[in-house]
């Protein structure tokens, strides 16, 4: 995306001289990890419906977007066979309007990136182009995973190509069908530079909450455009996470994409404890610990 940046202060440490192996306290203080709950907690709180006009959807100032990991024997952060096979990489979009009790595939762990209108000036922006409301089954999808499911292939394209232009049209459609209710509900897009966006966007989280006993239960899926590998110090990575209650193994793997990245790049970023809500009355939490880092 081209949208104008608001720099932030960047929470990284240049300390590639340092050695970490067997140290008992992070080169990341207490004080750097607060300020990082601090603000995912602001963006977690924030309920704004554009971010300054019809073509800023909310997603560029407000909320959090992560994506569900486990570890490979390549760097997390490059897109795995089956996205470059489906052409896209999937997050979720959390927000206190937007909860889900878990990840993809019971993914325990992953990273969080900075939102683009608060991305530090040396990172690359990221390409979202489709918003779905629940899981949207995006690997037998054309179109780098926002198009036509293959199970579906004249009623699952995009909301705009149906006429799907609300919340409530777009529950219709997404109830409509006896079979799989994921692969034939249609997407919201969110291109930059397409017109609306704001409004789809919004129009998405609104049907989220009109299927919320189902939504609560399943993430959201936002499609991202594949970007190149090896490009780890340019990527907008604002945190690595485990989520509550996985901290035996989720723990462990947030703590192996840290010490890789820190590695690799000479970048310290922070492992944080995520907890999802199990319940609509509930919200997310974010918690940080010096004794959980690698580093």
């Amino acid at each position: 995306m081209k949208h104008t940046k608001k720099l932030l202060f960047v929470m990284t440490l240049l300390a590639s001289n340092i050695s970490f192996a067997g140290s008992a306290e992070s080169i990341i203080s207490q004080d750097q990890g607060n300020g990082l709950v601090q603000a995912l907690t602001k963006d977690y709180n924030q309920s704004d419906s554009s971010c300054g006009g019809n073509g800023s959807p909310s997603f560029l100032c407000t909320g959090i977007m992560l994506h569900g990991s486990e570890p490979t024997k390549d760097h997390v952060w490059n897109p795995t066979k089956a996205e470059k096979k489906s052409d896209g990489v999937s997050f979720s979009y959390l927000r206190h309007d937007s909860k889900y009790s878990e990840l993809a595939y019971r993914f325990d762990s992953g990273y969080i990136v900075y939102q683009i209108f608060g991305s530090p000036s040396d990172k690359i922006d990221l390409e979202y182009n489709c918003f779905f409301p629940v899981d949207g089954s995006t690997d037998g999808r054309e179109f780098a995973g926002c198009g036509a499911h293959e199970n579906y292939p004249s009623e699952s394209g995009s909301c705009e190509s149906q006429g799907i232009h609300t919340a409530y049209e777009w529950k219709k459609h997404y109830q409509s069908t006896s079979g799989s209710k994921s692969e034939h509900q249609c997407s919201f897009d969110v291109r930059d530079g397409a017109s609306s966006t704001s409004y789809n966007f919004a129009q998405g989280l609104a049907a989220m909450k009109l299927i919320s006993d189902e939504s609560m239960h399943i993430q959201n899926e936002v499609r991202a455009s594949l970007w190149q590998d090896d490009i780890g110090d340019e990527l907008p990575i604002q945190a690595f996470f485990y989520l509550e209650g996985s901290k035996s193994v989720g723990l462990k793997e947030a703590k192996s994409y840290q010490e890789d990245y820190y590695n690799t790049t000479g970048i310290a970023i922070p492992v944080i404890k995520l907890t999802l809500p199990n319940k609509s009355s509930e919200d997310a939490k974010f918690k940080f610990s010096r004794k959980e880092q690698a580093i």
